[in-house]
């Protein structure tokens, strides 16, 4: 490095004022995203801390129903000694709580639900449950990304601060004395690329070191590093371009086409036709078969017998061959239809487990382009960093299918036991149901 030449390109960076102007416009559109990320995971936050507050007080008044054992009075046919209404009657909550590393990467969190009321008939698709929206649509509605910002907005800023490097004295005819002054032309033109690389690296390193001491990730520490390291081999790879495109440039306005083409292929282009590709190849998906599945097979298992209802119960749930009910001569055709959504909710993983494979085999095919298309790469590993990518809400929705799963198998074994409610046992649904 050499101090002098960094001097004087420190001098021509605060006299340029479209250069000056344009860092300290961008650090302020970076300023504001992780505010506005702040924003959104304060009120996801709080949100998410009603929630928990109202399923205190309504588990409070269920346990006030079974300790008068009386339910209800606006329902006075709810018997809240029977596990049936008893579960039914007990809310339960899966929640997505945001990273500390959210302000740095909303990714899709915006169009994915971050919390869910579990019930017998609950599904991972439910409308409540949204579907994915890329960023560049988020971007055109307002709210701006501090991912988006560094993956697309960043290389022109760096195209803002650099065109002009060595392009500018062979406009003006002197670059030969550059020349002869300089020995080693490469040196100095890294010299001066390298003041503004630096400048860049450390305001975006600090904005990610602050949120991290803000939020005090410590636990994401690891994932913290990785977004320094995703960000910095960002800016040098696209500075080691430029530079190639500045040392064999014939002056600054063929320098600027140059790296505005490149951007625009990279950042654009590749991922846009890849995205076009690949909706093309894979459509939007409707979820017909989940649809199917709610409307025409869920009228037809209604219709079925209690026999028929009862061999689809034990194939789910074999334990309940050895309840008390089973025992018994005659089926109980109330207990069998009360255990209806049971088989429903297995319908419904079939359903959910084909959409899902659909989605699997999408992004199987976007990551196949990775090679030739590492922006999509890039913005990808940025979400997985901060949570917010589509797997983070892959895991979310395994959770609330876990929740359905389980509350349905507490209804079913409790019925077919015919277990007797206590506040003990309660104790136990709340930590079966609230797991």
């Amino acid at each position: 490095m050499n101090i002098s030449i960094f001097l004087f390109e420190f001098k021509h960076f605060i006299r340029n004022k479209a250069k000056l102007f344009s860092y300290i416009f961008f650090m302020l559109l970076c300023i504001y995203s992780i505010y506005n990320g702040f924003e959104i995971m304060h009120k996801q936050i709080n949100t998410i801390s009603n929630i928990n507050e109202k399923q205190d007080i309504e588990c409070n008044i269920v346990l006030d129903w079974l300790e008068q054992k009386k339910g209800p009075v606006d329902k006075p046919w709810v018997n809240i000694e029977d596990p049936y209404w008893l579960i039914r009657s007990t809310p339960s909550f899966i929640v997505k709580n945001p990273s500390p590393l959210f302000p740095l990467g909303i990714g899709q969190a915006e169009q994915f639900g971050f919390y869910k009321e579990i019930t017998r008939w609950s599904s991972t698709f439910d409308s409540d449950m949204a579907e994915e929206i890329s960023n560049y649509e988020r971007l055109i509605n307002g709210n701006i990304d501090f991912s988006f910002l560094i993956i697309f907005l960043l290389p022109i800023l760096l195209i803002i601060l650099t065109y002009n490097i060595h392009g500018l004295e062979k406009d003006l005819n002197f670059n030969k004395l550059i020349t002869i002054q300089n020995k080693k032309l490469s040196s100095w033109i890294i010299n001066r690329l390298i003041f503004y690389v630096l400048i860049v690296l450390l305001s975006i390193n600090g904005m990610i070191l602050s949120v991290g001491l803000i939020t005090s990730s410590f636990a994401y520490f690891k994932s913290m590093l990785t977004l320094i390291l995703i960000s910095n081999l960002y800016v040098i790879v696209f500075s080691f371009v430029f530079y190639l495109i500045i040392k064999n440039a014939s002056s600054s306005s063929s320098v600027a086409f140059k790296m505005i083409s490149f951007w625009l292929f990279f950042c654009v282009i590749i991922p846009g036709s890849v995205h076009q590709y690949v909706s093309i190849k894979y459509p939007a998906n409707y979820m017909t078969e989940f649809l199917d599945v709610n409307r025409e097979q869920t009228y037809e298992v209604f219709k079925l017998d209690d026999i028929e209802l009862y061999d689809f119960l034990v194939e789910i749930h074999p334990e309940i061959v050895e309840t008390k009910k089973s025992q018994q001569d005659t089926l109980d055709s109330q207990l069998v239809r009360r255990c209806i959504s049971t088989i429903i909710n297995q319908m419904n993983i079939a359903a959910e487990n084909e959409i899902e494979m659909q989605n699997e085999d999408k992004n199987y095919l976007i990551k196949s382009t990775y090679f030739f298309n590492p922006i999509s790469y890039v913005q990808n590993l940025w979400n997985s960093c901060t949570a917010t990518d589509y797997y983070s809400y892959g895991m979310y929705r395994l959770d609330i299918q876990e929740s359905i799963i389980s509350r349905n198998k507490l209804i079913v074994l409790e019925l077919w036991n015919e277990s007797e409610v206590d506040k003990e046992i309660y104790s136990r649904y709340l930590k079966i149901l609230n797991n």
